[in-house]
């Protein structure tokens, strides 16, 4: 049996970083909302009995063990007792890597949910959170994969209301940086700027993009802008174009910014003209 299915990346619409457990793990305030970016991943469900292959159109992905899907397949298969299963799963990767847009995550969530579809649901929502997330900090997300508010180290979701109509531009510059540099960093901020959640969730409710703008902060990226250069001029020329407002999603690279849908044309044309050498996506909550 042939599946093919979608599995989409995320934005993060503000990120505070609220404490430190003593396993390493942040503790984290945010809300994240689907987006109509897609990789494609084709699943060959064979019906025998042998291991996961994977094959993809990157080759800077490892498509062994290292692999967040090989990763997800063992849990699956260690938690629910089922025989092993030999799967053929080709990745079509187009959701830019090193961006905090959740790629390998989204990909892990929704290879998760197909493995327990095909397997007759042994699992439920509880225990597939549980097995992914320490696998990926962002899958149980996506395992629901509406926009949520998402606390702890990413398994505590909230589902809230988003009706905030506008278009998403969002640009990936072509350098990646590190997320565990951007947790390191953050004990050294000394005047952190706090993302206002409750304003934020009232905004996407309301659909009141004016008040989501305001709102927004990312402790990530504030910690990341200490010491990054490359980062700290790339947010800098994003800042002086002056016709919206560029928020980094999650860990980043990438930025994102919430336009009227009546300029998103026009500003995505620009900004493809001006950003030689980034990648420029025009998107819609999905």
């Amino acid at each position: 049996m042939i599946k093919k299915i979608k599995s989409n990346a995320k934005i993060n619409i503000g990120l505070n970083i609220k404490g430190k457990l003593s396993n390493g793990y942040h503790l984290l305030d945010m809300v994240m909302a689907p987006i109509n970016l897609y990789d494609e991943i084709e699943i060959n469900f064979t019906g025998d009995p042998g291991t996961l292959i994977i094959k993809t159109n990157r080759e800077d992905i490892p498509t062994g063990k290292e692999n967040i899907l090989y990763k997800v397949y063992e849990a699956f298969y260690n938690k629910t007792g089922i025989s092993n299963q030999n799967i053929e799963l080709y990745l079509e990767k187009k959701i830019p890597h090193q961006a905090g847009l959740g790629g390998g995550s989204s990909n892990g969530g929704f290879f998760l949910k197909e493995l327990n579809l095909y397997h007759g649901n042994p699992l439920d929502l509880e225990e597939m959170v549980d097995i992914s997330k320490g696998i990926g900090a962002d899958i149980p997300f996506f395992l629901v994969n509406k926009t949520c508010r998402i606390n702890g180290i990413g398994e505590k979701i909230q589902i809230v209301e988003n009706n905030l109509e506008c278009d998403i531009l969002i640009i990936k510059p072509p350098f990646g940086v590190s997320t565990g540099k951007a947790y390191n960093n953050f004990s050294k901020l000394e005047n952190k700027k706090d993302a206002n959640i409750e304003k934020i969730l009232v905004g996407l409710k309301e659909n009141k993009l004016s008040d989501v703008l305001n709102n927004i902060e990312n402790h990530l990226e504030q910690a990341l802008l200490i010491e990054n250069e490359d980062l700290r001029s790339f947010k800098n020329f994003l800042d002086s174009l002056k016709f919206t407002y560029f928020f980094m999603s999650g860990s980043g690279s990438a930025y994102f910014s919430l336009v009227e849908k009546k300029n998103s044309q026009e500003m995505y044309s620009n900004l493809e003209c001006l950003l030689e050498g980034c990648e420029v996506y025009l998107c819609s909550f999905s």
